[in-house]
């Protein structure tokens, strides 16, 4: 009998669902987050996606979670224990993954942020910058030997770009996607020139900062993350790796760490 590991994402924005089998990603699901969904509604929606693509939940053998909204903490710790034969893995800031931190109190470290060092350390085995552009873009150094070195937040790019949007009723109607032309001859390109390639090169400005300033990390891997990872990396000159994955991909390390511990 198959045997899967069902890993959660929650986000401001998003909320993204995960089944692996073993280290392989079988399916993956982003919904939007809603904190007014019940246990119950997630579970519901959650099932109708499995059973949609033939997976029975009833073989979820381990189950982690990364969220920072802590109503949908709350909400998803009880719906694994409703309905799954498992206990739920929670990451934060005092999870054993072997990180160290320069602070006393990792707890106020955001799940997201550990997932993602954990993450680039277990896969990459390199220092790495990590650039997750979520509903905050997040740019966070870490060690190959697991030091937590910081983290730089600013706003994301769907986050600056609606408030735009907001004050400029032209605008409202335009795709984000890869600017054709550095300067734009028309309103759309011109936007599409500031907000992609806008980010790109902030981007490319602070991995180039890190790297002069903690030259003690040689060899460093740049890797991009996130719903808009590929959008953004793309137009940026820094960016070694895409992985729009890492998360997730974070997440199932963790099942499969904490399964180990348990043998």
């Amino acid at each position: 009998m198959k045997k899967y590991n069902l890993v959660i994402d929650i986000g401001n924005t998003h909320t993204v669902f995960g089944i692996y089998e073993d280290f392989t990603l079988i399916h993956s699901w982003r919904l939007r987050t809603d904190q007014l969904r019940t246990e119950d509604e997630y579970f519901s929606i959650l099932k109708t996606l499995a059973d949609n693509n033939k997976i029975d939940l009833n073989n979820i053998s381990a189950c982690s979670l990364s969220s920072v909204v802590p109503n949908l903490t709350r909400s998803f710790t009880h719906l694994v224990k409703k309905y799954f034969d498992t206990d739920l893995i929670i990451a934060n800031g005092y999870l054993d993954l072997g990180l160290t931190y320069p602070v006393e109190n990792p707890g106020f470290i955001g799940a997201d942020l550990i997932v993602n060092a954990f993450a680039a350390k277990e896969k990459y085995h390199k220092n790495c910058i990590i650039c997750d552009f979520g509903t905050a873009t997040t740019i966070q150094l870490i060690g190959e030997n697991g030091y937590f070195y910081g983290t730089i937040i600013s706003p994301g790019v769907y986050t600056s770009a609606s408030k735009l949007f907001e004050k400029a009723s032209q605008l409202s109607n335009i795709e984000l996607s890869s600017p054709e032309k550095l300067l734009g001859t028309n309103t759309k390109d011109a936007l599409l020139s500031g907000i992609v390639k806008g980010n790109a090169l902030m981007i490319d400005g602070f991995i180039k900062e890190i790297k002069e300033k903690y030259k003690e990390c040689s060899d460093i891997v740049s890797i991009a993350t996130g719903g808009l990872s590929k959008l953004i990396g793309e137009s940026s000159r820094e960016i070694d790796i895409i992985d729009s994955t890492l998360t997730l991909y974070g997440l199932n390390r963790i099942c499969e760490f904490k399964k180990g511990e348990n043998d």
